[in-house]
């Protein structure tokens, strides 16, 4: 159904990327790789680590989703991460020299309970980036496995993904630049035999166009391809997305010499898609037509020694004197913010 493509296209847009962007990216489309100014471009192209020093603490104003990160260096750059959610990192480390970039990261944990019932995790991942001679490249890897402590489970808990990205200059038609994504992530996650798996294609042309003084904006267009398979003892679930064309227009414009506000469009159209929920004798439902669009604001502040990126609620721009004199909250209900320093 239509549900489905909207997550299917959620996932081709997303699946390019290590980690999920910050404020910035987020409402100029969502995806780094558009960006290579962007301090998060790390997170497609590793060796982009080399670009600067920084200092960065995101999920402001959330409970416990907070992220940190530190880099340093002049010839070899260091720096370390922080995720609150991930509570059994041990160590997320970045290192950067000579045009490469790498992170690797580990984590780990165990228990028992004193009655006979022990589990223990492990999980490791890595990225690796550099410019080649035909663009920017990158590619990460994650996996992690777990004992739940069931000796009756047939299947413990377990995951796998692996990710290229690559960036290059293209003339073609009206734009100048081309990106290529591919993703595939397995999973099970049950006690019981269960296996998930995703994988995304995506290829897309994108141009930056210096609109006037202190205002730029992207135009991309592209193709996608996402599917997902869910399989358990008795179900063979389906679901798989065409977009083509998909679209991302995004536009960032300095207000003041402090303010910059962002506006992000993301559309695909439905070339086509199939759904198959699995259940003994059920048939392919396949559809075509439609347009999937989503559409993301943001405001960034520049307040000399530091950046501050926020999420904002449309209504600021609908009606601006409620907001801005303070009758009403600018923010969105689950809004954070990152602070970010770069030398």
């Amino acid at each position: 159904n239509m549900k489905n493509v909207k997550m299917l296209l959620i996932f081709i847009i997303t699946s390019t990327l290590l980690l999920a962007s910050e404020q910035r990216v987020n409402s100029l489309g969502g995806n780094v790789g558009y960006w290579p100014d962007d301090d998060n471009s790390w997170t497609a192209f590793p060796h982009t680590i080399n670009n600067s020093n920084l200092a960065q603490i995101s999920g402001v104003g959330s409970a416990d989703a907070h992220n940190a990160i530190v880099r340093w260096g002049d010839d070899t750059k260091w720096g370390f991460s922080w995720n609150q959610a991930n509570e059994n990192d041990m160590v997320n480390l970045q290192w950067g020299k000579n045009g490469m970039g790498a992170t690797v990261g580990f984590s780990m944990s165990s228990s028992d309970n004193g009655a006979g019932t022990a589990t223990s995790s492990m999980g490791l991942s890595g990225s690796w980036g550099q410019q080649m001679g035909f663009g920017d490249l990158g590619v990460s890897f994650n996996f992690g496995t777990a004992d739940d402590g069931n000796s009756g489970t047939t299947n413990d808990p377990a995951y796998m993904g692996l990710s290229f990205n690559l960036r290059r200059a293209q003339d073609l038609w009206l734009f100048d630049n081309m990106l290529v994504g591919f993703s595939y992530g397995s999973a099970n996650t049950t006690d019981i035999t269960y296996q998930e798996t995703m994988m995304s294609l995506t290829t897309s042309l994108f141009t930056h166009i210096d609109i006037s003084d202190g205002t730029t904006g992207l135009v991309a267009m592209g193709f996608g391809f996402a599917n997902v398979a869910n399989a358990d003892e008795t179900e063979n679930a389906t679901s798989m997305a065409v977009h083509l064309p998909s679209y991302t227009f995004a536009v960032e414009s300095a207000m003041t010499d402090w303010a910059t506000c962002r506006a992000g469009i993301n559309a695909g159209y439905v070339l086509m898609s199939s759904t198959n929920t699995g259940v003994s004798g059920a048939n392919d439902v396949s559809e075509s037509g439609g347009m999937d669009t989503d559409f993301s604001v943001g405001l960034g502040f520049n307040y000399g020694s530091f950046n501050l990126d926020v999420d904002v609620n449309e209504g600021l721009f609908t009606n601006p004197v409620q907001h801005v004199t303070g009758y009403q909250s600018i923010a969105p209900a689950g809004a954070t913010a990152t602070l970010t320093y770069v030398w």
